[in-house]
């Protein structure tokens, strides 16, 4: 028995057979729509009466996140690297009843404009810090999140769940932020 010949065109075979529908094929729209469900997306805007430099020493002092971030019990570096992309963040976190480690890499910085990263741990998505400055002591922050529920955790069920509690939780963390902040609490 030899290797059978090679189609036309250098394309090999699909091993699941002609017209095989895979979960990752942009042609499952019910799968994209279900995945869809599956996600929490969210943009929590906050005024603060601030520079723009404070703010930002604040957003990017990844360590001191516990200090306002109700959610983050304990943040570890997985990398000798502290700042930059590249630098990758272990959170333990806790909403509720329910505990998970959020591996958490910068992937981008812009200084003075925006922190953004990727969640890569149980949880999976993107979540980004953009500030503006409207005036020159008053920093416009939005905290934008986009976060999937894994199928393992009831993927859309716990989205929908997940959306309001979620929204709550960031928008306190964002309250206490703005409250360290305005009071003079030392950013590090």
């Amino acid at each position: 028995m030899g290797v059978p010949p090679r189609p036309r065109g250098g394309h090999q075979p699909d091993p699941l057979g002609p017209g095989a529908v895979r979960l990752t094929d942009r042609s499952c729209r019910l799968c994209g729509w279900i995945a869809g469900l599956s996600e929490v997306r969210t943009g929590i805007p906050v005024e603060i009466e601030a520079t723009v430099d404070r703010v930002w020493a604040e957003v990017t002092d990844f360590a001191a996140h516990t200090e306002w971030m109700e959610d983050a019990h304990a943040i570890r570096f997985g990398t000798d690297q502290r700042e930059g992309p590249g630098t990758v963040l272990l959170i333990d976190t806790r909403v509720g009843p329910f505990r998970t480690t959020d591996r958490f890499e910068i992937t981008e910085i812009e200084p003075l404009l925006s922190v953004a990263g990727r969640h890569t741990g149980l949880f999976r998505g993107e979540g980004r810090f953009e500030l503006s400055s409207p005036s020159p002591k008053r920093t416009s922050l939005v905290w934008r999140e986009r976060i999937r529920f894994p199928w393992l955790l009831g993927g859309p069920a716990a989205a929908l769940v997940g959306r309001v509690v979620l929204r709550r939780v960031w928008t306190r963390n964002l309250a206490t932020l703005k409250r360290r902040i305005e009071t003079g609490a030392d950013p590090g």
